[in-house]
């Protein structure tokens, strides 16, 4: 688990594709965020809430959608579970079956 943060925090630099850049000034310019740092720092604690509960499949879904292989990937689930629950996990954990759909909501 993640220890509380103090007041002090870290650098951590990260090379980002412009367009990303671009969205992050938009949403500071839009008043959601102060700045970029703010908003960067919320979408990692999203991300980190996200993946706090463990979900086998969505976790196997992202890392083959990220190129990832070894323990917890799509293979390996055929074995733990039905393909209906498969597909109702799908449908739960992203809200549609769509596979364009969940490969957008992945990447985000």
């Amino acid at each position: 688990m993640l220890k509380a943060m103090t007041s002090k925090s870290m650098l951590v630099q990260v090379r980002m594709p412009p367009r990303l850049v671009q969205a992050l000034d938009r949403l500071s310019e839009e008043g959601i965020y102060s700045n970029r740092s703010e908003a960067i720092v919320d979408s990692v604690r999203r991300l980190v809430l996200a993946f706090a509960t463990k979900d086998p499949f969505r976790e196997a879904l992202v890392k083959s959608c990220l190129g990832r292989t070894g323990t917890g990937s799509i293979e390996e689930l055929r074995t733990l579970i039905s393909p209906e629950d498969i597909a109702k996990s799908i449908t739960e954990t992203f809200g549609t079956d769509k596979i364009d759909r969940i490969i957008n909501e992945v990447r985000r």
